[in-house]
């Protein structure tokens, strides 16, 4: 005998599928969540500050400028030359107030003036490093030679020797560094050819300073 159900038992069947597929739905929107989490965030900066390399030069030993251009001071050595006669040129460059430490290489010169390619080729020079006296008597005895050596004598277009350093001092707050000296002797060779004579020719040497 099949046993009928009446229209009201119905409904109840109907509420409870409800309520359990509800249920459901309440589960697996739960299961899928994300809850929100506090934040909070820590800085840090870091301040930087450059060095400074600064350099100057003297001819004479007394005012120093920044002679960062060619072609710098221009000092007429002692003269006229004559076969066998050598004249002497002091260079002092020296870091300014504030500048860390160096160094600095010597080029060999350019040669100008109306008769560069003879007197001007002829010519021969040394250099040695020294803050006395530019002077003959600064290449007797044990100096430290930046061109050439004893008894050896560069074309004006030569630079300074390989292996050589010269070292340029730091600076403080309240003075320029130490000078580091550099004492020039050019000289005409003796035998020097006559037609040298009445001649006039320049060189413009360049020393480049980097910072260490």
């Amino acid at each position: 005998m099949t046993q009928v159900r009446s229209p009201s038992s119905r409904r109840i069947r109907a509420l409870r599928l409800r309520a359990i597929l509800a249920g459901g739905l309440v589960l697996g929107v739960g299961a899928t969540m994300t809850l929100a989490a506090w934040t909070d965030n820590e800085f840090a900066t870091g301040s930087f500050t450059s060095s400074v390399f600064d350099t100057q030069s003297s001819v004479n030993g007394a005012a120093y400028a920044d002679n960062n251009v060619s072609p710098g001071p221009t000092v007429s050595l002692s003269g006229p030359f004559a076969p066998g006669v050598s004249a002497y040129l002091p260079v002092l460059i020296r870091t300014k107030t504030n500048s860390v430490a160096g160094t600095v290489v010597l080029n060999g010169a350019t040669l100008g003036g109306t008769d560069a390619a003879t007197l001007g080729a002829a010519l021969v020079y040394r250099v040695v490093r020294t803050t006395g006296t530019c002077a003959a008597s600064a290449f007797t005895g044990t100096p430290t030679f930046v061109v050439g050596a004893a008894g050896t004598q560069r074309a004006l277009t030569a630079g300074q020797e390989t292996g050589v350093s010269n070292a340029l001092a730091a600076a403080t707050s309240a003075a320029p560094g130490a000078a580091t000296g550099f004492c020039f002797e050019v000289t005409l060779p003796a035998g020097a050819a006559n037609t040298l004579q009445g001649k006039t020719a320049t060189a413009t040497w360049q020393f480049v300073a980097t910072s260490s």
